[in-house]
């Protein structure tokens, strides 16, 4: 009898491997169900404005270059879509971007950054620097060949240089005493 139950088993097991997606046998029926839930997955995120601003992230309530970076990541996206791919004009950009409850350092900088994204315009130089940067100086475009994207990365790379250099003038009025001049920036 147990022969007998070796002998089932074994053909159980071969119909189920003829019926296997991996053996060649029949296609998942679920297949198109779970590539559909995927896509929906995925839709819903890309649906969202490439910067959903609206969601809270805490921001540190003291400048570090980490929080910097951070911002840059959120509100210099928000900064770049508005600016580049919406193309909204630079009041607009601001309601959008600028929130109420955010460190006064952030304020300030997302402030600047702003007016920097509408008054910028790439440069040949800059290009070959980014290029540098990355490895790669071999047939760059000219700064008016730009794409969006090529000029979003140029500008997110040039604010984000900002964060360290703030850093350093942080550092400098940390470090600063009554006893000594105040450094200037």
């Amino acid at each position: 009898m147990t022969q007998n139950k070796r002998s089932e088993i074994r053909a159980e097991m071969r119909a189920a491997q003829l019926n296997s997606p991996v053996r060649g046998g029949h296609s998942i029926g679920n297949t198109g169900f779970f590539l559909g839930l995927l896509l929906c997955a995925f839709m819903a995120q890309s649906s969202r404005p490439a910067a959903a601003h609206d969601e809270e992230e805490s921001v540190s309530p003291e400048f570090n270059p980490a929080a910097c970076y951070q911002l840059v990541r959120n509100a210099g996206r928000h900064i770049a879509w508005a600016r580049w791919e919406q193309q909204f004009p630079v009041e607009r950009t601001r309601s959008a971007v600028l929130r109420d409850a955010m460190p006064e350092w952030a304020v300030d900088l997302e402030k600047s950054w702003i007016s920097d994204a509408y008054e910028w315009r790439a440069s040949d130089e800059q290009i070959r620097q980014w290029a540098a940067e990355l490895g790669s100086v071999e047939d760059l475009p000219s700064a008016d060949q730009l794409s969006v994207h090529e000029s979003i990365a140029i500008w997110l790379r040039r604010i984000a240089r900002q964060c360290k250099q703030q850093d350093t003038h942080t550092a400098a009025a940390v470090n600063w005493t009554s006893d000594e001049p105040r450094p200037t920036q």
